[in-house]
């Protein structure tokens, strides 16, 4: 295999790929050097995932963008240029969540992309929104979408009126819709999906090319973070894939950077509970009799990758709802006596509190404090608690049912913090440092949560999702 600093011209065959992964996310970057060194590979896509949950729910709950408009539109602009010059298509999932306006807005920065710079491209767009209604006929109807994590806070049996007290859900773009969506419009120049399964954009290729289902997935789990399966790893660079009869070859195009075995198999772990066994829709993941091998000093080959079908394709489904507004104030601690305290101190203030609004109604706030540099993190799992230290943070977190209301409570909290008192108190003047003005009060703004997070089994893993071709830049 040639090394990445002497490429070689290739021609398409189908029992070999060529795939570039420009990034981990879309809008953490992408480098136009080592995008510059894969199209001398001769590649056969660009590829590149750029939705998630880890962000949270408000996204998926206000439709807003994960990632800054400014930085989608970048890394953008450096994945369809390249795809447009080297030939060969595109294809990303964009925006955060998948919600219809955070695709739509990454459909406008393509559209407003090839405006700039000239360019006519057809589009493959999928939307991952799913119509409430029809999630409510499928449930009443007796489909049954099962909670997919036991430890998470849901209902087991995803019911109708959860669906209905949501604000937005999605559904997991698997690699077959963006198979069919290539397959019915062959000379396509691009994919955008909404939210999508990440595995799968980088699956579908090889797939179509009837490639090994246990193989192409494989291939798409190392693939799908770029440069993250190198040392040093980087968010912002990417991993050239080639993929084979039997195995795949990965190396990253940065001479910054080299793929080794131990790099590689670490990232098969990546975000996974078995290390051997991945849920995929209709099966999973298997490498336990898989090996790493390292070719060169920056290249390593992968064999042996299993699939075991799942007699049930299930979509993963990820809804959230609006629990009302929240309102913060962060401050520094640094008396001593407060420090050793603290417990006391701010269980006496919750009490005060409570008692100042004890005739709203029950349930239409929370009150919630965390104390940063002792277990403000882990909570009470923290292995090793922190007794004292010379300074805390305190995190003020007051979410209720309106704006207004959530910015009174935690004023009135952050006031009573700073002023009250306990044994020992070396000054009256008050307790807390905050670093913002406005402090006492922040106001955050809607906050959601995750009510759905379950898999729902279908016939045709095409059915939930609207697609379209459409013609940019458009009029």
């Amino acid at each position: 295999m040639p090394h990445a600093d002497r490429p070689q011209t290739y021609e398409p065959r189908t029992d070999e790929l060529r795939i570039y992964s420009a990034t981990s996310f879309v809008g953490h970057g992408v480098d136009e050097e080592s995008v510059e060194r894969a199209l001398s590979y001769g590649v056969h896509a660009i590829v590149a995932q750029g939705t998630t949950t880890d962000a949270g729910p408000y996204y998926l709950g206000t439709g807003k963008p994960v990632m800054a408009e400014e930085a989608l539109r970048c890394d953008l602009e450096i994945i369809v240029c390249s795809a447009h010059k080297a030939g060969v298509p595109f294809i990303v999932s964009a925006g955060g969540s998948g919600s219809d306006l955070s695709t739509a807005l990454s459909l406008r920065i393509i559209a407003d992309i090839c405006r700039e710079c000239g360019l006519r491209l057809k589009v493959g767009v999928v939307w991952s929104e799913i119509d409430p209604d029809w999630l409510v006929d499928r449930i009443a109807g007796g489909v049954e979408a099962r909670r997919i994590v036991p430890a998470l806070r849901l209902e087991e049996r995803l019911s109708c009126e959860t669906v209905k007290k949501c604000k937005r859900i999605v559904a997991q773009v698997g690699p077959e819709v963006v198979m069919r969506l290539l397959s019915a419009n062959p000379g396509l120049d691009g994919v955008l999906c909404g939210r999508a399964l990440d595995v799968g954009l980088y699956a579908a290729l090889p797939l179509m090319h009837g490639f090994d289902k246990g193989l192409s997935m494989h291939f798409g789990k190392i693939m799908e973070d770029g440069s993250l399966a190198a040392t040093p790893g980087s968010g912002n660079d990417g991993l050239l894939g080639i993929i084979r009869k039997d195995h795949f070859d990965v190396m990253p195009m940065s001479p910054k950077r080299r793929c080794t075995p131990e790099s590689v198999v670490g990232h098969a772990f990546y975000e996974r509970s078995d290390p051997s066994r991945e849920a995929n829709p209709g099966g999973a993941l298997d490498i336990s009799g898989s090996t790493y091998v390292q070719l060169d000093d920056r290249t390593v080959r992968v064999t042996g990758s299993g699939w075991v079908p799942d007699p049930e394709y299930r979509v993963k489904l990820e809804g959230v709802t609006r629990i009302g507004y929240r309102s913060v104030c962060i401050a520094g601690v640094r008396d001593p006596q407060f420090i050793r305290n603290v417990d006391v101190i701010l269980d006496e203030c919750r009490e005060i509190v409570c008692h100042y609004f004890r005739t709203l109604p029950a349930g239409s706030y929370t009150l919630t404090f965390r104390v940063y540099g002792r277990d403000a993190v882990l909570g009470a799992c923290e292995p090793v608690p922190v007794v004292e230290g010379h300074e805390i943070c305190i995190l003020i977190d007051v979410v209720a049912d309106s704006q207004q209301r959530a910015d009174s409570i935690c004023s009135f909290t952050s006031s009573t913090v700073s002023h009250h008192g306990f044994p020992g108190r070396l000054s009256t003047a008050g307790n807390l440092a905050m670093p913002f003005s406005p402090g006492r009060a922040i106001s955050v703004g809607e906050v959601y949560q995750f009510s759905v997070w379950h898999a729902l089994p279908l016939e045709d893993p095409c059915e939930p999702f609207r697609t379209e071709v459409v013609s940019l830049p458009g009029e």
